[in-house]
Parts: C-alpha cells; sequence; structure tokens
C-alpha cells in the first residue's frame, strides 16, 4: 500500500512539473534531431518459445525483450494473433485520425501532411494530444507505412518542438491464413523530465498492453461487420442467378401430334323426294 502510495504522489509531482514546461510548438525545431535508434521497414528479428506459441494460440498476447545492437539495451515488443485479414488490421492501425474514438487517452489527432510515393509508400505527419495516467503530452509524429511489407514505423517530427524529448515505433503484420494474424507493435519513449523507474515501467507496460487490445477489438468489429455485408452479397449474387437461370429456361411446348391420315369420301345418294322435285321443275 505505501508502494502505490508513493506511486501516485510521484505521478501527481509529475503532473505539475510537466504543465510547467509544455512547450509543443509546430512553428520551432525540436531540442534535438533524434536519440533513440529508428526502428526500420521489414518483419522483426523475434524467436517465439513453444509456451508463447501456446499463449497466442490460445488468444493471449505476449511481450518479449528484444536485445539491441549494443548488447545492453532492451526494446519491449507486444505480440498477439488477431482473428482478421490483414488489410482490415492495417486499416485500422493507419486510420490515424479516428485514434482518438479507438484509443482510451487519445484526445486529438490532426494529421498536417500526407504523401505517398510512386513505389506505395506513404509519408503521413500527425499532431497528437494524448494523456497518460495524470499527464499530458502534445507531440508531433512521422508515420512511414510500406503496403507492400504490411509494415508501420514510426518517430517524432524533429522540425517540431513535443512535449516528449524522443519517441519511436513499429507495426509489423504477419498473415497466418485468409483471416487470421500475428501482430507485432513496440514503441520506445522518452520524457524530457526524470521519472521514477517504477511509474515509467508501468507506463510503457501499460500503454504496449493497450495498443494490442485497442487493435485486436477494432479490427474484429470491423471483419464482423464486413462479413455479414459479404454475406448479404453472396445471397444478393444467389438470387440474381437463380432468376437469370429461370428467364434463361425455354418455354414449355405442346408435343407435335402426328399426320392423321386422309379420309377417302363417302358417296352420297340423292334422296328420291330430291329428284322428283328436280323432275317436276323440269317439266314446268
Amino acid at each position: 500500500m505505501a508502494a502505490v502510495t508513493a506511486l501516485r504522489l510521484a505521478l501527481v509531482g509529475l503532473s505539475v512539473q510537466f504543465a510547467a514546461c509544455t512547450s509543443a510548438s509546430d512553428s520551432v525545431a525540436h531540442f534535438h534531431p533524434g536519440k533513440l535508434k529508428q526502428y526500420e521497414i521489414g518483419p522483426p528479428s523475434i524467436l517465439l518459445s513453444v509456451e508463447e506459441e501456446q499463449k497466442l494460440e490460445a488468444g493471449e498476447d505476449i511481450m518479449q525483450a528484444i536485445l539491441q545492437d549494443d548488447g545492453v539495451a532492451r526494446r519491449l515488443v507486444m505480440v498477439k494473433d488477431v482473428q482478421a485479414p490483414p488489410e482490415i488490421i492495417l486499416d485500422r492501425i493507419m486510420d490515424i485520425d479516428a485514434y482518438p474514438r479507438m484509443i482510451k487517452g487519445c484526445d486529438g489527432t490532426k494529421t498536417y501532411e500526407s504523401q505517398t510515393e510512386p513505389s506505395g509508400r506513404q509519408l503521413i505527419k500527425t499532431k497528437y494530444e494524448i494523456h497518460a495516467l495524470h499527464l499530458h503530452f502534445t507531440y508531433f509524429m512521422v508515420h512511414e507505412y510500406d503496403p507492400a511489407e504490411r509494415c508501420m514505423v514510426f518517430h517524432l517530427d524533429y522540425d517540431r518542438r513535443s512535449d516528449l524529448d524522443d519517441s519511436v515505433g513499429y507495426w509489423f503484420v504477419q498473415p497466418k491464413g485468409p483471416a487470421e494474424c500475428r501482430v507485432y507493435y513496440s514503441c520506445v519513449t522518452k520524457l524530457r523530465n526524470w521519472v521514477p523507474g517504477p511509474v515509467y515501467a508501468l507506463m510503457t507496460k501499460a500503454a504496449l498492453k493497450q495498443t494490442t487490445t485497442w487493435v485486436d477489438y477494432e479490427s474484429l468489429k470491423v471483419w464482423e461487420l464486413e462479413k455479414a455485408r459479404r454475406s448479404k452479397l453472396n445471397l444478393a449474387d444467389k438470387l440474381r442467378a437463380q432468376m437469370a437461370k429461370k428467364i434463361q429456361m425455354p418455354l414449355l411446348q405442346m408435343p407435335k401430334l402426328p399426320t392423321l391420315p386422309s379420309v377417302p369420301p363417302l358417296p352420297m345418294k340423292t334422296p328420291r323426294w330430291l329428284t322428283r322435285q328436280s323432275e317436276i321443275a323440269v317439266e314446268s
């Protein structure tokens, strides 16, 4: 209990500290051109144990620490299997302007620049306003997205000043079937002021956990709607096909009857009374 109380007091102190030094601005450059090593487009270098694979198959997410090139620094990576096609998952990740609706703690996003290269790669620059625990931040982020690689990396826009000291991150979506993917997410953030280790660890792990959770939830929601839409289209297509088949069916015709043989004329005998009348007419 004492540890929790101390943590809360630390967060309150940090709130006052950050409120006093907030200086995010889109008219001046950041304090530096970047301190953290940026992620690269491409699949992650990560090996999963049998136990981790079993957890993922059971619907759990896992967190793994990846050793960096210097052999000392580590970065946390969240991994989660999502039951949705890759295009739907990536569409949720890249719908940055909808983050405030999808992500708890994201108060606002505004894209101020967007470019698409001939190769298909996209560059998107966005202003974020978020809150984490008792802290509020404004920062500017550059996202680089390669649809062919199913990967997006991001880092601060160093041409603008952010409340964060630095931040880099990574998304990768690996298809496992027509409607199943393995999603990898990692993000490292440095705050401008000193933060107690337990507070920073709490914020980092909570952010990683929350991120894979919202992607899973939003992707499944959209996929269920898409399946319902496709089901209706399939039903309509079947009805149209049945109607077309009925229209193309040949009309029923009566069978042609065989030609009957001709009947010879019957001999007709003139009645006697008619013959007599004829004779009388002639005599007159």
